[in-house]
């Protein structure tokens, strides 16, 4: 529930890599012979031409697609991907819309979850490009389509579509675990294309985590893998990603150099996006080599052109970057004007009913994804549990055997005697992955950071709650959500591991302070939770009272950089009436904290239904 991070380094090293997507595992090469670029493997040709050649992509999809109506549907299915992508890449919203209607038609048609998922994805970049509310939750659910494929090359691509659906949601912290897991799946399909798309996202949120040299490190990998393929196009992308760290390294000459190959290559393909991001790069070395006018005219001009285009999902960042060089050249008025547009743009789009349905999905993927592990845990079990019964089994019948005969009755005590170890240690192992698959479920209901409960056994507690409601006169169920105030200052000025001591002392004592009434639960980076059963609003809101008053005095460590730490809270009872289900009783929850932020920060808000 803080405020969005504005600060160049979170938003402005977060160059995108768009237009940039290929379909993974395609049976064939559906464009024929015109579609092998001069250099890149065939294998790879469709990846790299909707990067240099997305109009003529566009053109041979339909032509082929109205060629062949009896087109296999996996075929037809990647042509249309294909057809998609390069529509995002050159602002083409009838190629984009044409692809994915037609790819809804395909998932009804014929049951295809691949061809909602890419539906979906192909929605996601728009709705992410354009500044529209709901892209990173339209990539969760697109996701969730193919979550138990069988398929690796189709999951590798789901798994790296949702990567780059948190990176150009500028979420670094969502996005690097699952781009490592697109990695490690690309580098065990052998898919060096696939390594070179992910090594330039984490080169993205490496960038905009401060993390300068890992950064540097995945884009000069990515940069090899496609001069390796000689995909000259896609290097000199990722170049202008890497034209910014070299800013931030004090080498605007290099910077420069990289970001107009890049423009060059994106303007000659029509590419508005990306020819957007490489002007504002350009106008960023103008003000970094010192010409802070020169720096501001080129800015400007990109920011207008942004907004003819209809890309208003680059406008926070272009005009954070005008507010800054505005404010260089001395125009403090202009600095102030777009200052303002960057808080009112950012809000209108992280409101919080969308982080709530984002968290919501997020949640339940996650969620998904450990019970497959444990589910495939379970299997393993039931097949060392065979194996140990047909052990047992054949341990009795050569027992029988050897009984039966009398002049190889030693023999049959050594093998009956082998027989029951190999029982046995097959059943030591069924027991220790009997305790590593408890282990698991523990380890999925708790924040290895704090102790206390995840997000995960919150909404189990909570949905029983909700299943169970309190008898008609008795005290109401109440929710708290609890955010740190300004909690960003401590995680810049002093780091991180700072920022995780005071995470783990504030939770302990909630926990300490709640005791046996109810249950603290860890459910965002900042954000944590208090569920007390029939505690009622009395109860409820001196318990809250004392939690913030707690915290407000809670001492904090020198290097944390502060003397104390203040928290916010929203408090809503459960109203059976008011209140469905619990998404209603956590907005209502969420709006209330909502109110206490803006209405100064540390202190307790009630929902309108408390009291």
């Amino acid at each position: 529930m803080g405020a969005p991070a504005q600060n160049d380094a979170a938003t402005g090293a977060n160059r995108r890599g768009r237009a940039m997507r290929g379909w993974v595992g395609a049976a064939g090469l559906l464009l024929g012979p015109l579609a092998w670029a001069d250099q890149v493997p065939p294998r790879y040709a469709e990846h790299d031409r909707v990067l240099t050649e997305p109009q003529a992509v566009i053109q041979q999809v339909r032509q082929q697609l109205d060629r062949d109506e009896a087109l296999d549907p996996a075929r037809e299915r990647e042509a249309l991907w294909w057809m998609g992508t390069a529509g995002i890449n050159i602002g083409d919203d009838a190629a984009l819309a044409e692809a994915t209607l037609r790819l809804d038609s395909l998932s009804h048609a014929h049951h295809d979850a691949a061809a909602a998922a890419a539906a979906g994805f192909l929605r996601a970049r728009h709705l992410l490009e354009s500044g529209g509310q709901g892209g990173l939750a339209e990539a969760l659910r697109a996701a969730a389509q193919v979550q138990d494929t069988h398929d690796d090359a189709l999951a590798a691509w789901a798994t790296f579509q949702l990567c780059d659906a948190y990176t150009m949601d500028e979420n670094a912290e969502g996005a690097v675990p699952v781009c490592l897991r697109a990695e490690a799946a690309y580098r065990r399909l052998a898919d060096s294309w696939g390594m070179a798309e992910t090594e330039n996202n984490l080169g993205i949120n490496y960038a905009s985590q401060q993390r300068i040299d890992d950064a540097v490190a995945m884009y000069q990998r990515s940069r090899q893998h496609f001069s390796a393929l000689g995909a000259d196009a896609w290097a000199a992308s990722v170049g202008d990603n890497l034209a910014r760290v070299e800013l931030q390294r004090g080498r605007p000459a290099a910077a420069l150099a990289l970001s107009q190959e890049s423009l060059a290559q994106e303007e000659a393909s029509g590419r508005v996006t990306d020819a957007l991001l490489s002007r504002a790069n350009i106008a960023r070395t103008y003000a970094a080599l010192g010409q802070p006018e020169e720096a501001l005219r080129r800015i400007s001009g990109t920011v207008e052109d942004a907004r003819r285009a209809g890309k208003d999902g680059l406008l926070p960042d272009l005009l954070q970057t005008r507010s800054e060089m505005a404010e260089q050249a001395k125009h403090y008025r202009q600095a102030l004007a777009d200052a303002r547009e960057v808080i009112r743009l950012i809000s209108a789009r992280r409101t919080p009913a969308s982080r709530t349905a984002e968290a919501t999905l997020e949640a339940r993927y996650a969620e998904r994804e450990r019970e497959l592990r444990i589910r495939e845990l379970e299997r393993e079990n039931r097949l060392k549990d065979l194996a140990l019964k047909a052990a047992q089994a054949e341990a009795a019948r050569r027992d029988e055997a050897q009984r039966r005969q009398e002049l190889s009755g030693r023999m049959s005590w050594l093998v009956a005697a082998a027989m029951l170890v190999v029982a046995l240690l097959l059943y030591l192992l069924l027991s220790n992955q009997r305790r590593h698959a408890a282990a698991l479920r523990e380890q999925a209901l708790r924040d290895p950071l704090t102790g206390v409960d995840n997000r995960r056994a919150f909404l189990e507690q909570a949905s029983a709650l909700v299943a169970h409601r309190p008898p008609a006169g008795g005290l109401a169920h109440v929710l708290m959500l609890i955010d740190f105030d300004h909690f960003k200052r401590i995680n810049d000025g002093a780091g991180h591991p700072q920022g995780d001591r005071v995470l783990v002392e504030v939770s302990a004592f909630l926990r300490e302070t709640v005791g046996p009434q109810g249950q603290v639960s860890r459910i965002g980076g900042e954000e944590f939770a208090v569920l007390c059963p029939t505690l009622g609003a009395d109860a409820g809101m001196r318990l809250a009272e004392s939690l913030r008053a707690g915290v407000a005095a809670l001492p904090l460590p020198a290097e944390a950089g502060a003397g104390h730490i203040t928290v916010s809270i929203g408090v809503a009872l459960f109203d059976a009436a008011r209140h469905r289900d619990l998404d209603g009783w956590m907005r209502a929850a969420d709006a209330a904290l909502y109110s206490a932020k803006s209405f100064g920060r540390d202190r307790v808000v009630a929902s309108t239904l408390v009291g």
